[in-house]
C-alpha cells in the first residue's frame, strides 16, 4: 500500500529509521502502519493506487473476482472513518 505522511505529520518507517516521504512509499500494511492510518497519522497516497489496480486484472482473471471485494469494503471502511473524523474536527 502506498502510504504518505498525513498533512503536517512526519512519521519514521520503524525498521529504517527514516522519515516516510512525502510523496509517498509503498508499505506492507501490517500493524504499525495500520495504527498510523487509523489515528490519522498517515493517509494513503493516490498515485500508487492506479498501478496497483492495474496489475490486479493482469494477474486476476476469475478467481480475483471474489478477492476484489474485499479491497472495496476495505476503501468503504476507510472513507467512513474519514467522515466521522471530518465530522469530529467540524464540531
Amino acid at each position: 500500500m502506498n502510504l504518505k505522511p498525513a498533512p503536517g505529520r512526519t512519521v519514521r518507517d520503524p525498521v529504517t529509521k527514516q522519515l516516510l516521504a512525502d510523496g509517498g512509499e509503498t508499505r506492507e500494511l501490517d500493524t504499525f502502519w495500520r495504527r498510523r492510518l487509523t489515528s490519522g497519522d498517515v493517509v494513503e497516497a493516490e498515485e500508487a493506487a492506479a498501478p496497483e489496480e492495474s496489475a490486479a486484472p493482469e494477474a486476476a482473471g476469475t478467481p480475483s473476482g471474489s478477492s476484489e471485494e474485499a479491497p472495496d469494503a476495505e476503501s468503504e471502511k476507510t472513507n467512513s472513518r474519514r467522515a466521522r473524523r471530518a465530522a469530529q474536527a467540524e464540531e
